[in-house]
């Protein structure tokens, strides 16, 4: 069985012939070819996952953090006897 050597003439050819960037090139390809209109549904699409999954963790977090203001608050009033 012969192997298969590749030969480059930088690193960065060899960095960039592989499977996966072959791979990458032809989903680009085959999305560059598809009609507009289901190039503006997918990235739109991409575009409500992206801002939803930003505001999911950006609303957890104000919610965790209005959760611990009271919980300290309340810890203050045991602490001082106010009720």
């Amino acid at each position: 069985m012969a192997k298969m050597v590749m030969v480059c003439k930088s690193w960065i050819d060899c960095y960039f012939n592989t499977d996966y960037s072959v791979v990458m090139v032809e989903i680009l390809e085959v999305f560059w070819a598809s009609p507009i209109e289901l190039r503006i549904i997918l990235f739109a699409g991409l575009t409500a996952f992206v801002l939803l999954a930003y505001f999911g963790i950006k609303g957890t977090d104000e919610a965790i953090n209005f959760q611990n203001r009271l919980w300290v608050e309340e810890q203050w009033k045991k602490r001082n006897n106010i009720k």
